[in-house]
């Protein structure tokens, strides 16, 4: 008979099958897909990066995280992996932009990423055959479309770049204020086509939205290590937001980290970001709006005794009150609400306190709220798994 140590290895796998079947998939997935794009006539790989347990929550609606110039696959490996380690409220969906290069046509990531030259002559630019506004094009009109069309994804939308694509993140942000939410630029060039970006920055006009946005915009070493213009158009953008008190519904924090390169910085300040990013999506939720809809909520409870209470994002759900509305008993497991409501709808279910806060098939991590952005789920059935207080 052979030994515990000699039969190791088979007992590790059949425990590692065991636990595979026990967890389902209760660990996140990444997938590469390709888009065939007719704007750009060009094949376009993309990363997709789904949450734990992504599947299994069918109800959720979750934000989307655009990371730029995933061809250096590290800052789109590096953005998915940071966000965990943050205090975000509700896990995200994680989408790597990739600008790979096409030698036979003589196209690099730097055509995407740059607009036609307006200041300067062509053959003065930083790139040949400048092709950023075809790049939003397919970004916009091709890959969002694509991202929304086959996952659950929330309203919205927010986006990372480093160097060049942050550069083109923060053009977007100031010209397309509608299409992200939020923006991590780290170490933007403001300085290409004599200051274009910097001073169009300058003429952001902070009435123009209503809803509120974050810019975060940070710097490493390149202000004293580049060419004197990179730090003159940093410089531009900085006495700008100083002397402009009134900045709207914009949160716009700058950090500089001088003891980082053009490329380590983003260790530094990608972590940085998104603590600013977590606060700033904590303090600004997504309201309920649009049409009043009709909407029955079932809740299945563990036990025959419990009661079930919601309280969620708006008046016929409580106002974050848990203890203010019950649904009713409609069986020995089964408690029911029917009621009117606006979306978004973002909710817990309990049993009248904080402290008896369900874990449920659709909140598996605990204190995240259930949030759902699709109108036609009109029947919101939710399996309590266990209360916390038992």
């Amino acid at each position: 008979m052979k030994s515990i140590f000699e039969r190791l290895p088979f007992l590790l796998i059949v425990l590692l099958f065991q636990s595979s079947l026990l967890n389902g998939q209760d660990v996140a997935r990444l997938q590469t897909t390709e888009i065939q794009s007719t704007v750009l006539n060009q094949k376009r790989p993309v990363f997709i990066y789904t949450p734990p347990m992504y599947d299994e929550r069918n109800l959720v609606s979750f934000d989307v995280i655009y990371v730029f110039d995933a061809q250096n696959r590290e800052l789109f490996d590096l953005a998915h992996a940071a966000i965990n380690f943050s205090d975000f409220k509700r896990k995200c969906i994680v989408v790597g932009v990739v600008s790979p290069a096409y030698e036979e046509q003589e196209y690099y990531r730097n055509n995407d990423m740059l607009p036609a030259p307006v200041n300067v002559k062509p053959e003065e630019y930083m790139v040949k055959n400048a092709n950023g506004e075809n790049f939003w094009r397919y970004v916009t009109d091709e890959l969002m479309p694509y991202i929304e069309k086959n996952y659950q994804t929330s309203p919205r939308r927010i986006a990372i770049g480093h160097s060049l694509s942050a550069s083109f993140v923060l053009d977007k942000m100031i010209h397309y204020p509608d299409v992200f939410d939020a923006a991590l630029c780290i170490s933007p060039n403001l300085a290409y086509d004599q200051f274009r970006l910097a001073n169009d920055f300058t003429k952001l006009n902070f009435e123009d939205t209503v809803d509120p946005k974050l810019i975060y915009i940070s710097q490493a070493d390149e202000l004293t290590t580049m060419n004197a213009s990179w730090n003159e158009g940093y410089q531009k953008v900085k006495s700008f937001l100083v002397k402009t008190e009134n900045k709207g519904k914009y949160a716009i924090p700058m950090q500089e980290f001088p003891n980082n390169n053009h490329w380590d910085t983003y260790l530094a300040a990608l972590p940085s970001g998104l603590r600013k990013l977590s606060a700033f999506l904590t303090e600004n939720p997504l309201l309920p709006k649009g049409d009043k809809r009709e909407v029955t909520f079932k809740v299945t409870v563990p036990d025959k005794a419990d009661d079930a209470f919601i309280t969620g994002n708006q008046e016929t759900l409580g106002m974050w009150a848990p203890e203010k509305v019950k649904l009713n008993r409609v069986s020995e497991y089964v408690r029911e609400l029917r009621v009117f409501v606006y979306y978004p709808l973002e909710f817990k279910i309990t049993r009248g306190t904080w402290e008896s806060e369900a874990i449920t098939d659709q909140s598996n991590y605990q204190g995240e709220n259930i949030f759902i952005s699709d109108t036609s789920k009109y029947i919101i059935p939710i399996k309590v798994n266990e209360w916390i207080d038992k």
